[in-house]
């Protein structure tokens, strides 16, 4: 419209210049001057104006020219888009990105008070004892085929243990990787996949494991790199429950959470000397429940577990008759041990935690000491522990944790009746971990031991302990 209109006004001016010139010309010189300059500047206006329509007409073409090569374009640019996130999800995140990496360094320097050496301690002594371990953990998903894990572990130092003669070690950190060379190494200490079905209700577990986490494990006394340190407050097994051969082997475990409150797991593994040659011979086995309920909102684990070890044992009625001519494949030698055992923990008020652990197993047996050559009865059957933690928000501190606990290890009636001076093993251990930050952490720690290895002559042990914890 606006291009007809300024064709129509050009029009009627160029047919009005000669009217207006004619009627200029009947009149006077003067006004015929003043004609010709008012005709001159209107003719002047027009021309602007049919220049500034004819430019918007130019740039109304462009726009309707640009406007499908820029739809166009608009499309193939979405479309590339949607590939290449498709792409993307279709490959998954780059490699370094799906590697999970958790690298712990745990130091402890323990020294000893009333520590006898005698014939029942002859490695005793009053000492001060140090060790280290470092913990690489490394973990990948492989989507719907599961996950893998691996833990690399080195370490040096066996801490104080070989200077007390307690049943409860009182370094359970401690882990000497030395190779030929008597130089700490780093070893593989586990390598297994994870795989999970039915929306994570069903898990398997399964390649070379730590069969002493799978079970019997505990929130507030379970591990000794931040918790307590002695054997008796970490775990049952190594006390009534036997650890492998070779600490760690190969195994399984089948874990079913159908609900949120409950959780049963089965626990297979390896445990002799020789497990990777004979997988089947002579194994270990765990069963157990986890009731996981909730009282005022507060949240508690209450696991009961049974296990076999199909290692060979001994009877006591047999122990002469064994040592006799001491060998591990005596005919004599054809029990396996069995027990059960528990292990509660709840949160009690505002953070602060308890816990509880018992197990028991036979009372008649005896064990393999590959170190003497010879069978050994095997000195107690029951142990039991109880203790809490509180965390530091109560003094301002919300980071850090305070730590008291108590157990005991009880003697069979087999080991009492052959020894004399015998007692119960007693054991108290309290810590203060400092939270310095995220990621470093400072513990200082202090063991009582009454009775130690059953003697009931033994002096009274006190072990004064500090241990750093580094993270990243």
């Amino acid at each position: 419209m606006k291009r007809f209109l300024g064709k129509t006004t050009l029009g009627i001016s160029v047919f009005m210049v000669p009217f207006a010139v004619q009627t200029a010309l009947a009149g006077s010189p003067a006004d015929l001057e003043r004609q010709i300059k008012v005709l001159a500047g209107q003719n002047r206006m027009l021309m602007e104006r049919l220049q500034k329509v004819e430019g918007e007409l130019r740039a109304m073409k462009t726009r309707r020219q640009s406007q499908p090569a820029a739809k166009a374009l608009s499309t193939v640019s979405g479309a590339a888009a949607a590939t290449t996130a498709q792409v993307a999800q279709d490959s998954g995140p780059a490699w370094f990105k799906r590697i999970g990496l958790d690298v712990d360094v745990t130091g402890i320097v323990q020294g000893t008070a009333g520590n006898d050496r005698d014939r029942n301690n002859p490695g005793g002594g009053n000492s001060t004892e140090g060790s280290y371990t470092m913990d690489v953990n490394l973990s990948t998903s492989f989507a719907q085929y599961g996950s893998f894990y691996i833990h690399l572990e080195g370490g040096d130092g066996e801490g104080i243990n070989n200077r007390v003669a307690s049943f409860s070690v009182p370094n359970y950190d401690s882990w000497v990787t030395k190779n030929n060379r008597d130089q700490a190494d780093v070893t593989i200490s586990e390598a297994f996949y994870e795989f999970s079905f039915l929306d994570k209700k069903l898990t398997l577990d399964a390649g070379k494991m730590d069969v002493s986490v799978l079970f019997d494990e505990n929130e507030v006394a379970g591990d000794e790199t931040s918790q307590f340190m002695s054997n008796i407050f970490v775990k049952s097994m190594g006390l009534t429950i036997p650890e492998p051969d070779n600490f760690y082997c190969p195994g399984f475990m089948v874990k079913a959470e159908p609900w949120g409150l409950l959780e049963f797991r089965l626990v297979g593994a390896s445990v002799e000397n020789d497990n990777w040659d004979r997988l089947f011979d002579h194994g270990f086995v765990a069963g157990q429940v986890n009731f996981k309920p909730r009282f005022n909102d507060r949240p508690g684990n209450y696991r009961i577990y049974a296990w076999r070890d199909a290692r060979n044992h001994l009877e006591n009625s047999n122990l002469a008759a064994a040592n006799a001519a001491p060998l591990y494949s005596s005919s004599l030698a054809d029990q396996a041990q069995e027990g059960w055992g528990l292990s509660f923990d709840q949160e009690i008020w505002d953070g602060v935690k308890g816990f509880a652990r018992y197990s028991q197993t036979d009372d008649d047996l005896a064990r393999w000491n590959g170190d003497d050559q010879a069978w050994e009865m095997i000195p107690f059957d029951k142990l039991w522990s109880m203790g809490l933690e509180v965390p530091g928000h109560f003094w301002q501190r919300a980071d850090d944790v305070f730590g008291l606990a108590v157990g005991q290890t009880l003697l069979t009636d087999d080991y009492k009746n052959a020894n004399r001076d015998t007692a119960d093993e007693k054991y108290l251990e309290s810590y203060y971990k400092l939270t310095l930050n995220e990621h470093f952490a400072l513990s200082a720690d202090l063991q009582w031991i009454q009775n130690a290895g059953g003697n009931s002559l033994a002096s009274d042990i006190y072990i004064f302990g500090l241990r750093s914890q580094v993270n990243f």
